[in-house]
């Protein structure tokens, strides 16, 4: 069996399916690492979670590019890190929207008051979103929408990695000095 992790990579990139199994195996903890975040280990959406995970894994060896200047484990890790963080954050705001109980009790007020709460300040960003420039807004909805690392983002947008990370500074800049001045 091939243990050099580098090569067994390199020949999963190539399309070596036995390769790319061993790779699966290797990256086994690091995707029910990230499930066992979110979910308990007795729930039985984790087995399904994981088959996600390695689906995941298998597509990231189709889109990787060595041109990222990332790593493939780094660039698969990051991957498996959000794609498990949006699940559940998607999850559980579709699951509060859903199980609203009939009996509100005091603690379960203050939690609706929280979420109204929330929901007005979610508003108020978007209104000071719409007051940024076209690209500070899109480097913004890149990195906090689509979960997109600063590298990928100059990537695709074809700009330096510095103007990426300046464009988001100067517009979190900005929209602070927005919302303070709403209030």
């Amino acid at each position: 069996m091939v243990s050099d992790i580098n090569y067994i990579i390199q020949m999963s990139l190539n399309g070596d399916k036995n390769c790319q199994e061993i790779l699966l195996q290797k990256l086994k903890p690091l995707i029910y690492k990230n499930i066992y975040m979110y979910w308990n280990t007795s729930d039985p959406i984790a087995e399904d979670l994981a088959q996600e995970g390695y689906a995941l894994i298998l597509e990231s060896l189709r889109s990787y590019d060595k041109k990222y200047n990332v790593h493939f484990l780094q660039h698969a890790k990051t991957k498996i890190i959000y794609f498990y963080k949006n699940y559940y954050r998607n999850n559980k705001k579709h699951n509060n929207e859903i199980n609203i109980p009939e009996n509100v009790s005091s603690s379960d007020e203050k939690s609706a008051l929280d979420r109204v709460i929330a929901e007005e300040e979610i508003k108020e960003l978007l209104i000071n979103l719409n007051k940024l420039n076209v690209k500070e807004q899109e480097v913004i909805y890149l990195y906090y929408d689509k979960q997109m690392p600063l590298t990928e983002i100059a990537k695709n947008l074809n700009i330096p990695y510095r103007t990426a990370l300046g464009r988001k500074q100067t517009a979190l800049k900005k929209l602070k000095k927005f919302i303070a001045a709403g209030r």
